[in-house]
């Protein structure tokens, strides 16, 4: 059906269409980048593989092909080797003291002021504005600015609310006409200015340097946190969730920064494929040392947290990285295959596409006679775009290396911050993709973007 919706509306394929307004524009393009990402990522997963397979001969209990590694042994020989490398580091748990929720906000503002120039503050909120009284609200204070916006915090689980962390932009960043202002005043009205009336009473607030009206985004950042047992101790995160609340934060700091004249451009309403940037990135900032270092201690000792207990999580949870990104290569090249032109053809079978797609290109082809695409959820949300994670996260891997990596302490550093927010976050969807790329990496040719520039990021690989 969507590739009969394609040829009605004039396009080849539904790829191509999805694709037109994305930073890949067209499907080849994104073949491009899959195939240069895919090579560069070969040799990594023939080392975890050979790994996995010298675990297995060494498993008396092999008994079948105990020369070779086949896609049945794959998981269970996984879940075997990290296990073994989690029991000779220390337990996981024991990391979670010095994440408390408080320390961690503390630390995410910390890190912003050093960053950005802006800090979270904690405000009272009226009766009946939030939605649950767990709802905390922060005001986003700029140094120059001043207020720039409302962020509430939903962050503890709780019954009836779903347990998937997300950013929300309740309302948008945009820019308030003097027109606007004068039509308003002219009506009746219940707020005390015209300039409350024309926001309905939500914030907003004039730009210290060019005296602009300005709508401030209104954020809402929701988590599945679970409350802590007792009152005599705070709420613990372990590192994941920690990663979580970055993540979702960098979300927040692309809608907190963005300023454009129009709200369906701002923040993270841009291309699909470069809405993830900033929250991807926000994850290398979670296991960076200086960053940890602003906040990261103890909830009882208040000793600080010894960053090797940080380096031995990291190495076991990449330790078969290569494996899952030729997952999901594999995965984002079977979404371009089902949204082709294929569909149209007689005797299309989606089991013979998906393991065309497998044989050519796994490092461990699926087993004849499986279906697996029929628990591809993500082909309805995501239909032809699902390459964008590991998109983002060539790019975010590599502004993280080229820009706040370069020097020591650049993680913290305010002109690496400055060089982002100026690039990247004020432009949400009001500037091309490539063109925000461009200059932040000081990489001119990438700004047209292209096929060739596709398969430069492509190149660049993944680099968690």
């Amino acid at each position: 059906k969507r590739a009969e919706l394609a040829k009605v509306s004039g396009y080849d394929n539904f790829a191509e269409m999805a694709l037109s307004d994305k930073m890949a524009q067209k499907p080849e393009a994104v073949d491009s980048f899959l195939q240069a990402l895919s090579a560069d990522n070969k040799g990594r997963v023939r080392r975890e593989f050979s790994e996995l397979l010298e675990l297995k001969k060494s498993d008396a209990r092999s008994g079948n092909f105990p020369g070779d590694l086949n896609a049945w042994d794959r998981d269970y020989y996984t879940t075997r080797l990290l296990s073994s490398l989690r029991s000779r580091v220390r337990h996981p748990d024991s990391l979670s003291a010095y994440f408390s929720l408080g320390t961690v906000m503390q630390g995410l503002s910390r890190l912003f002021h050093r960053l950005y120039g802006i800090r979270l503050v904690p405000k009272e909120t009226l009766p009946g504005e939030t939605w649950n009284d767990d709802v905390r609200r922060l005001d986003v204070i700029d140094e120059t600015e001043g207020h720039i916006a409302v962020l509430y915090c939903d962050l503890f689980e709780r019954a009836g609310k779903s347990p998937n962390p997300a950013h929300f932009t309740l309302r948008c960043s945009r820019q308030i006409l003097d027109s606007e202002m004068e039509q308003t005043s002219s009506l009746p009205h219940p707020f005390s200015t015209s300039e409350a009336a024309v926001t309905d009473g939500m914030a907003s607030a004039r730009s210290k340097t060019d005296g602009t009206l300005y709508q401030l985004p209104t954020i809402a950042l929701i988590c599945d946190f679970s409350r802590a047992a007792t009152n005599t101790r705070p709420t613990l995160l372990n590192f994941r969730e920690v990663q979580t609340l970055f993540h979702e934060m960098g979300h927040a700091i692309h809608s907190i920064c963005g300023r454009t004249a129009l709200q369906n451009v701002a923040g993270t309403r841009c291309a699909t494929d470069f809405a993830e940037l900033p929250s991807v990135l926000m994850e290398h900032f979670a296991s960076a040392p200086e960053v940890l270092g602003l906040y990261a201690r103890h909830w009882q000792t208040d000793a600080a947290l010894p960053y090797q207990m940080v380096a031995e999580r990291m190495a076991v949870d990449r330790r078969m990285a290569g494996a899952e990104t030729e997952s999901q290569i594999l995965l984002a090249m079977l979404d371009q295959a089902y949204h082709s032109a294929l569909p149209l053809r007689p005797g299309f079978d989606s089991t013979a596409s998906y393991h065309d797609i497998f044989d050519a290109h796994s490092s461990m082809p699926e087993p004849a006679g499986t279906a697996w695409q029929g628990f591809f959820g993500h082909l309805f949300g995501y239909g032809a775009t699902y390459y964008s994670y590991l998109f983002d996260r060539a790019i975010a891997g590599k502004i993280w290396a080229d820009v706040f990596q370069r020097a020591q302490g650049g993680a913290v550093d305010r002109a690496n911050g400055s060089r982002f927010r100026e690039e990247v976050l004020r432009w949400g969807g009001g500037r091309d993709g490539w063109r925000c790329t461009a200059g932040v990496l000081g990489k001119a040719r990438l700004a047209e973007g292209g096929e060739e520039a596709m398969k430069e990021v492509g190149r660049w690989g993944v680099r968690d």
